[in-house]
């Protein structure tokens, strides 16, 4: 632990972030400004708040750790099945170090950004995370996260979930070479030409009474690398299905990318200006000389590849999941990766409800510390989540307790917005109530007192 410039109790800032994270999320200088609107008084500086971001890095795997162990405890985690993911988070300014840095955003921008792996259970609470510098590639993140992850909290078998960013042989090999397993996307489109004949072959599937969906698995043996560069081969089941509403997405999204073709063909100029729709995969160029014939630098034609086109319309309302867990039944390998979904929300909500972009501390450690704040907030608005039963997104839970204040009046009496469902429900949850117009500063501690005692029970 690094030495304190500044004496502060760490644990009544975490505690201000914190809620400013999961009730009103802004920067950090915001979250200091608005502390006075809380109950209970806090006795913070601002530049507490930026010496105690550093100061979490310090605590960032102990934390998690005691956090698994708590949620392990209490709510009886099941880690036989997780699901992993990474995106990346951007920041206003353009400076660089050596977490911050320029890479592939995932919402194009040329701003420095910083990649995240995260990592959830089947009941979609957040079990951990790991940062990586911005300029580091999806699919290299896996490895030394998982690693990072089955140490930290001395897991056992885990089947690992994730979509074809992280399908690589190394990552593959890896778990198999672990005693883990996984299900993974497996791209249709630009597989090999055995994968897609089997794929394509109807024989083997089994529809549904409607014929609006099939489904039909096979097993198959491939070489691949490990991670120091051995060969090694994989035994997999890959699952195939096809499904009537996915055919009609594709088929629908087809019709702009027609077009476009179509207006290409018809002017070749307008070619080398924009790649939209993803037109150029089935467009080959071909130089001509208008003069003699011969195939020279002067005239841009285009020739459509029809046979490309046709292939991959053949292939549309198809897709692949590929799996170690041969005994597994196919049914529910698609509902396992199903679940996959949770962690996209995840990501969703680090984003959006809870303003996790853009970052705006600049300092490495600081960063660290912002993204550990993040991580606690949401693992709390996931565990109130699913107490509710997923009644409420946590959007509404966060409007509900923002909304639950009150207005000092006279004498210590305080007048009490009125609650709505949301908040009665939580309530309920804790064996509480205030349902009150105006009340005293004495119940509303005896509240306060009750509520932290029926959290420890």
């Amino acid at each position: 632990m690094r030495k304190r410039k500044h004496v502060f109790d760490l644990n009544e800032v975490f505690q201000l972030l914190l809620y400013g994270r999961i009730l009103k999320p802004a920067s950090k200088k915001s979250t200091f400004e608005n502390k006075d609107e809380y109950f209970e008084s806090f006795k913070v500086t601002i530049n507490s708040i930026y010496e105690s971001l550093s100061l979490m890095k310090d605590i960032k795997e102990d934390l998690q750790q005691h956090l698994h162990e708590q949620v392990s405890q209490i709510h009886g985690r099941d880690t036989s099945l997780v699901f992993f993911d990474v995106t990346n988070y951007y920041f206003e300014s353009d400076l660089e170090n050596n977490l911050k840095k320029v890479g592939i955003s995932k919402q194009k921008r040329t701003t420095p950004i910083v990649q995240m792996s995260l990592a959830i259970d089947r009941a979609g609470l957040p079990v951990g995370y790991d940062l990586f510098s911005g300029n580091t590639h999806d699919s290299t993140m896996l490895i030394p996260a998982l690693k990072n992850m089955k140490n930290r909290y001395a897991l056992e078998r885990v089947i690992l979930t994730a979509d074809k960013a992280l399908n690589s042989g190394k990552n593959l090999a890896f778990l198999v070479e672990n005693n883990d397993g996984y299900i993974v996307s497996q791209k249709v489109r630009g597989a090999s030409k055995t994968f897609i004949k089997e794929i394509l072959k109807d024989e083997g599937y089994v529809y549904n009474s409607t014929k609006t969906f099939k489904i039909k698995s096979f097993f198959r043996e491939r070489k691949t690398n490990n991670e120091n560069g051995e060969e090694i081969t994989l035994k997999e089941k890959v699952v195939s299905f096809w499904a009537a509403d996915y055919d009609a997405r594709e088929k629908h999204k087809r019709e702009k990318l027609e077009e476009k073709i179509q207006e290409y063909l018809e002017n070749p100029s307008k070619y080398k200006a924009s790649n939209r729709y993803g037109v150029k995969k089935y467009l080959k160029e071909i130089e001509i000389d208008t003069f003699t014939g011969e195939v020279e630098d002067k005239k841009t034609l285009l020739e459509f590849e029809a046979a490309k086109y046709e292939r991959d319309v053949a292939l549309d309302g198809y897709y692949a999941l590929v799996t170690s867990e041969l005994e597994m039944p196919d049914e529910e390998i698609i509902e396992r990766y199903r679940g996959l979904w949770k962690i996209e929300e995840s990501f969703k909500v680090l984003k959006s409800d809870l303003e996790g972009r853009p970052v705006y501390v600049r300092r490495e450690d600081r960063i660290e510390g912002h993204f550990l704040i993040c991580f606690v907030a949401l693992l709390i608005s996931r565990i109130l989540e699913n107490k509710l039963k997923n009644k409420y997104s946590i959007k509404r839970i966060q409007e509900s307790l923002r909304n639950a204040t009150c207005r000092f009046i006279t004498n210590g009496i305080y007048s009490l917005n009125k609650q709505d469902e949301i908040y009665r429900d939580i309530e309920k949850l804790f064996g509480v109530s205030l349902n009150y117009r105006n009340i005293r500063i004495e119940q509303i501690r005896s509240y306060r007192k009750e509520i932290v005692h029926n959290i420890k029970k």
